[in-house]
């Protein structure tokens, strides 16, 4: 595995034979069984065998199958993998899940904490602007036209959501405790299509971390990817590697 990169997927429900029993492990089986609700438990099946897929195509762990690849939480949700025989984390993963959809990335190693971000882009209300954006933001939004309104506040919405999965803290944060401060050179809808850009993005409560975003269009979608160090030089140098599907 390459240093100071972060290895990413994105599937669809189309993609993968999900046959549960061939992709989960005896615990995760049980979890998945207690679902209640189809859709749940769909997302979290694709889910875990797009993080397991992406795990699998490095080559330090394809002496794994994917049952034997375990995705487990932390107390505070958070996704770690779980080997057999292993016992402290080695890397940081994150899962996002949007219809049907499934984005996960992985970084090796503990220097780069990162999170990932997949939402479907659509229109909010002027409500949900004010309650979840920072000022900065709200006049941020106000520079683009109504054609491409949507997008840029879908985009604002997901940078946050991947900052505060990288914090490891999610939703349980205000979303206003990150900041989103510039989309410089945003490239046009017809000509960014799955184009990495890089964005400017703060956290309000320190400086002593050094953060990076990247975003890009893949329609109907906004992916986003945000990740934190101790120095800017341990960020500057991250290379976004996509893993694709066989077949």
């Amino acid at each position: 595995m390459l240093p100071n990169s972060v290895y990413w997927m994105l599937a669809n429900s189309y993609h993968p034979p999900l046959e549960a029993s061939q992709v989960l492990s005896p615990s995760e089986f049980q979890k998945f069984s207690a679902f209640r609700f189809p859709k749940r438990r769909n997302d979290w099946l694709l889910g875990r065998w797009t993080a397991k897929t992406l795990v699998h195509s490095l080559p330090a762990y394809q002496q794994y199958s994917l049952d034997q690849i375990e995705v487990h939480n932390t107390p505070e949700g958070a996704p770690y993998i779980q080997l057999p025989g292993r016992t402290a984390r080695a890397e940081c993963l994150t899962i996002s899940h949007s219809e049907q959809s499934a984005l996960c990335a992985l970084a090796p190693g503990l220097k780069l904490q990162v999170g990932a971000d997949l939402e479907k882009i659509e229109t909010r209300t002027e409500t949900f602007i004010l309650d979840y954006f920072t000022p900065a933001e709200r006049q941020l939004v106000d520079k683009f036209t109504a054609e491409t309104r949507a997008m840029v506040v879908t985009l604002i919405w997901s940078a946050k959501e991947s900052m505060l999965k990288a914090l490891g803290v999610g939703l349980r944060w205000d979303t206003r405790m990150v900041e989103v401060h510039g989309l410089d050179g945003l490239l046009p809808v017809s000509t960014g299509q799955g184009i990495w850009q890089k964005i400017q993005v703060v956290e309000q409560l320190t400086s002593q971390r050094a953060w990076v975003a990247w975003w890009q269009h893949r329609d109907p979608f906004v992916l986003t990817l945000a990740g934190f160090a101790a120095t800017p030089a341990e960020i500057r140098s991250v290379n976004l590697i996509e893993k694709k599907m066989e077949g």
